[in-house]
């Protein structure tokens, strides 16, 4: 293989992200970060017009930071553990200015395909959310949510796709033995603009039996990522495209990989 050939190969593995979660999408990506990789995240959410599930009166609702621990013990393989440390809301017209302790997620990823000329990448993930707010105010649901999705990602030269699609349930917290489910979608698009700097696009949601507290959900997003490396940050534009999600908000991250690995080039 001649240099220039060599050197074009190599840009284009040390530009591929090795990300768990695709920050700042909510739509997971369907490849996996070479075996030992671990990061770290970090994020804060804010959106207006949130309604309350209780009274039905918006408030400005926000959440974060989040601290997401990102673990690939297998080449095809992640987990996750995600901690919303606070949520809390601003002039709830009933309850005022709240805060509490956020929700822990578990999450698993695996992936069945990786990304190749012949393939796209193909997985799947499997999630819990574990609550840790009460619902009494109405600012969370304190109830437990699961979600399992398919998980398509391909990449262009320029551009890299991921689609999701499977489903949610949840438990309605003012029904006894009662949950909603929902067919849950992601779309998300990266377009790479420098080295280090892509444009990102999203839309995803849940569309199902929404019941007070389990409610339908979908918004876009619109940001910037920055980085390639060890070290990134992101940040994002957000549109309720449903009441229940809110009007308009933003979002902001950080991913460190505290150990990283990579796959090994071709000789």
């Amino acid at each position: 293989m001649d240099w220039k050939r060599r050197g074009v190969l190599i840009a284009i593995l040390c530009a591929s992200p090795a990300a768990a979660q695709t920050r700042p999408f909510l739509t997971e990506e369907a490849t996996t970060a070479p075996e030992g990789t671990v990061a770290l995240e970090s994020g804060f959410d804010w959106i207006s017009h949130q309604p309350n599930y209780l009274t039905g009166a918006e408030r400005v609702r926000w959440d974060g930071p989040l601290l997401r621990l990102v673990y690939s013990p297998g080449e095809k393989v992640e987990v996750d553990v995600e901690w919303v440390t606070a949520i809390g809301v601003v002039d709830d017209p009933d309850f005022g200015t709240r805060s509490a302790l956020g929700d822990v997620t578990l999450r698993a990823k695996v992936r069945f395909a990786e990304d190749s000329e012949q393939h796209t990448a193909f997985g799947a993930r499997f999630g819990v959310t574990l609550p840790e707010t009460g619902f009494g105010d109405g600012i969370a649901p304190n109830t437990i949510r699961t979600r399992a999705e398919l998980l398509l990602s391909k990449r262009g030269r320029r551009t890299r796709v991921h689609v999701n699609a499977g489903i949610a349930i949840e438990d309605a917290p003012l029904e006894t033995h009662e949950q909603a489910d929902f067919f849950a979608w992601g779309v998300a698009l990266e377009q790479l603009l420098l080295a280090d700097l892509a444009l990102t696009a999203e839309g995803s949601g849940f569309i199902g039996n929404a019941l007070p507290g389990a409610d339908d959900r979908a918004e876009a997003r619109l940001g910037l990522r920055l980085g390639s490396g060890r070290f990134r940050v992101d940040g994002a534009a957000r549109r309720g495209l449903v009441a229940q999600t809110g009007e308009w908000g933003f979002a902001f991250g950080v991913r460190y990989e505290i150990r990283k690995k990579r796959r090994p080039g071709p000789p």
